[in-house]
């Protein structure tokens, strides 16, 4: 005599990850479209606070308006591959990573925080891989980063290393040239052979309007 059994139906329930994500933390995903949502808002008084963020960056200010910080993107050394853009609100931290030249993205990797948390090997070049804000990008042009701010804190500095994985395609969809880039800064590593550079963030606090 044979039993039958049953069959079980199994449910697969699909759980979207943010392709910018943290153990522990995991930051949201802003815009993958070609065109960036995050924008500086636009200061509500002239009452500001000059905080420099140099070595690759413009100037930041305390106080209503939190203008964006932006370097270029730089592929292989020398290639214009477009921009990295920062900001913040007194919430989140906003890396806006955005390409030109016929570059797109396909991975991005970014760590943000204090200057000497930056993941490095034993002969002190970076290693993005193990940056922890990290994904994989469908070919896109625009793609924003929105990071807790406490990596950094209100009104205090830190560093942002923004690497990315881009390339060109032919008419075909074949890829015809792929880069490692970074953004614009100091270079992480002032002894061994990797490129990789950093950039100097300060924080601003977003005050009232009133």
């Amino acid at each position: 005599m044979t039993t039958r059994i049953p069959s079980l139906i199994t449910v697969i329930l699909f759980t979207t990850l943010f392709s910018c994500q943290k153990e522990a933390i995991t930051p949201t995903i802003v815009a993958t479209a070609t065109t960036t949502t995050m924008m500086a808002a636009s200061p509500a008084h002239s009452s500001t606070s000059r905080v420099d963020n140099t070595a690759g960056g413009s100037l930041g200010y305390l106080g209503v308006g939190c203008p964006a910080t932006t370097v270029s993107l730089i592929a292989g050394q020398h290639i214009d591959a477009g921009t990295i853009s920062v900001s913040n609100d007194n919430d989140f931290i906003y890396v806006t990573y955005t390409t030109a030249n016929g570059y797109l993205l396909t991975q991005t990797h970014l760590y943000v925080g204090d200057c000497e948390g930056i993941p490095v090997n034993k002969k002190g070049n970076p290693v993005p891989g193990q940056f922890p804000y990290k994904g994989t990008q469908n070919y896109t042009t625009t793609f924003t980063c929105k990071v807790p701010v406490t990596a950094i804190g209100l009104g205090q500095c830190g560093c942002i290393a923004a690497h990315a994985v881009v390339v060109k395609l032919d008419a075909a969809g074949r890829v015809t040239d792929a880069q490692t880039a970074w953004g614009a800064g100091s270079e992480i590593s002032t002894t061994a052979g990797n490129w990789g550079t950093k950039m100097n963030y300060c924080t601003c606090v977003a005050e009232s309007a009133d």
